[in-house]
């Protein structure tokens, strides 16, 4: 009992010692850990002077706008893209802060600024910083170091360098400039006509009544000599009666008669033969008449081609008048094709050009012909001109009235060319761009020739064996645009020294 007695008073000493020592332990830890991290920037494991170092080895940048280069993340200007993280090449000079407030033409870190532009507006200048009065956006610097490296400060688009993966994506294809010989191709349309030439009309050449009709309606063919209609005239009866009495004295006079009776008999039928004939009566009726001694009450006149019946304007039993036209007739053996050609391919036609005509009656069939006149008159309303094409028919396929597709192949001289692809028409001037270093591609401006299907024959501002851009060129346009310089479709350049007060929306 004794023992127990003075041994239980130290136990609890002993333990609240022990307890005073662990704390004291785990505070001393607190402040040594508070003190460790006072060194490091507040998220990081690292000291703050590590931190930093590691902060001057990065900058952000916008994909789309590569001038556009921050220290610090944000979004772009422009697109309003969040900015990419790169490492900074050594010794780059440090870029302005995309949230940073501009400054007017000096200096923006070690970059000289030149001046601000629109990028939405190519060929606009500013002399200080700010928002757009055109597009409502903020201005962007423009650089010495970029002008230098092809900037022409909006007078025309400066060089473009893209990467090898940028060509890939974009699908830039590059060809060479090439000499050859070229076809240059007019296409016109037009229609079927008969040639007329080779139309006929057919008049009564005496007064009287049709009696009969042999060629009785519209599109009936004809041949040369064939009777197309019987005519009763008083007239025609009388002269023949005359023509036979004339005969007759003849004869008589001749057997006992003297030389000037005989002249003069022989003179009365050579007059009433030659009325027989002007009256349309040919030489074997005239035989049968002198055969058989009797006048026919009426007479056939035949057909002066063989062709077809495009008109009939009488009917039978109808009584004539001498003029009186009776059929229209027409040979289809060849034909005219009257195409409509625009007035800028008129200088390269000559008559006697040879053209190929098709038709869609006869699909993969081709006619020839050759042009035999140009009409000296334009249509002022279509702007073209009628040019006449002879096309032979001997089968009779291609109808009157149909349309028929021409095409006319001029050759031309040996010439440099290039695909019709690669050329930026701007309406006023003609560019190329032109590749003058692997992966570089610089605007060219070009004067050009006649075209010849997928190409066009360049006359100045290339030569042989250049490589020139013939797809993709207006991405590579637009590149250019991005990069501060203006279009090559851009005809005109804003110059502008004092940035204008933005309307107010309304």
């Amino acid at each position: 009992m004794t023992e127990e007695t003075t041994a239980s008073p130290e136990a609890p000493r002993r333990r609240r010692r022990i307890a005073i020592l662990v704390t004291a332990v785990l505070a001393l830890g607190a402040v040594g850990g508070i003190l460790l991290l006072r060194g490091r920037p507040a998220g990081t494991g690292k000291p703050a002077h590590a931190a930093s170092a590691e902060h001057a080895k990065e900058e952000w940048f916008c994909p789309m706008h590569p001038q556009i280069v921050s220290e610090n993340p944000g979004q772009c200007p422009i697109c309003k893209m969040d900015l990419v993280k790169r490492e900074k090449a050594a010794g780059a000079p440090a870029a302005p802060g995309a949230a940073a407030s501009p400054a007017p033409i000096g200096e923006i870190g070690s970059r000289k600024v030149l001046y601000w532009y629109d990028p939405m507006v190519p060929g606009s200048r500013f002399d200080k910083p700010g928002k757009s009065p055109f597009m409502d956006m903020q201005l962007v610097p423009k650089y010495a170091d970029e002008a230098s490296s092809g900037g022409t400060g909006g007078q025309a688009a400066p060089s473009v360098s893209l990467s090898a993966e940028a060509i890939r994506a974009a699908g830039v294809a590059v060809v060479a400039v090439t000499r050859q010989d070229l076809d240059h191709s007019i296409r016109a349309v037009g229609t079927i006509e008969p040639d007329e030439t080779k139309l006929e009309r057919v008049a009564a050449r005496v007064s009287g009544r049709v009696e009969r009709l042999y060629a009785n309606f519209t599109g009936q063919q004809v041949r040369r000599g064939a009777p197309l209609y019987e005519l009763y005239s008083p007239d025609l009866v009388a002269t023949q009666r005359e023509y036979l009495l004339a005969l007759d004295h003849q004869q008589r006079l001749s057997a006992s008669g003297s030389a000037d009776a005989v002249e003069s008999a022989r003179a009365l039928v050579s007059a009433a033969r030659d009325r027989l004939k002007l009256w349309g009566i040919g030489e074997a009726q005239i035989r049968r008449l002198e055969q058989t001694r009797r006048p026919d009450l009426s007479l056939a006149f035949v057909s002066p081609i063989s062709g077809t019946v495009l008109q009939k304007n009488v009917i039978e039993g109808q009584y004539v008048q001498q003029g009186t036209e009776l059929y229209l007739l027409a040979d289809f053996s060849s034909v005219w094709l009257m195409a409509q050609v625009y007035e800028f391919e008129l200088g390269r036609l000559t008559p006697g050009q040879r053209a190929t005509v098709t038709v869609s009656a006869y699909p993969g069939r081709e006619f020839e012909g050759r042009i035999a006149f140009i009409e000296p008159v334009l249509e002022e309303q279509t702007r073209t001109v009628r040019v006449r094409i002879v096309l032979s028919n001997r089968d009779g396929d291609l109808k009157p009235g149909m349309f028929a597709n021409a095409e006319l192949r001029i050759p031309l001289d040996n010439q440099l060319s290039v695909p019709r692809n690669a050329v930026i028409d701007t309406g006023t001037r003609r560019v190329v761009y032109v590749e003058t270093a692997p992966g570089t591609f610089t605007p060219r401006e070009v004067k050009l020739g006649s075209t010849a299907g997928d190409r066009v024959a360049v006359l100045d501002g290339l030569k042989e064996g250049e490589r020139v851009v013939a797809s993709a060129n207006f991405f590579i346009d637009s590149q250019a645009q991005l990069a501060g310089g203006a279009s090559v479709q851009w005809s005109g350049a804003l110059d502008v020294k004092e940035q204008p007060t933005p309307r107010s929306r309304p």
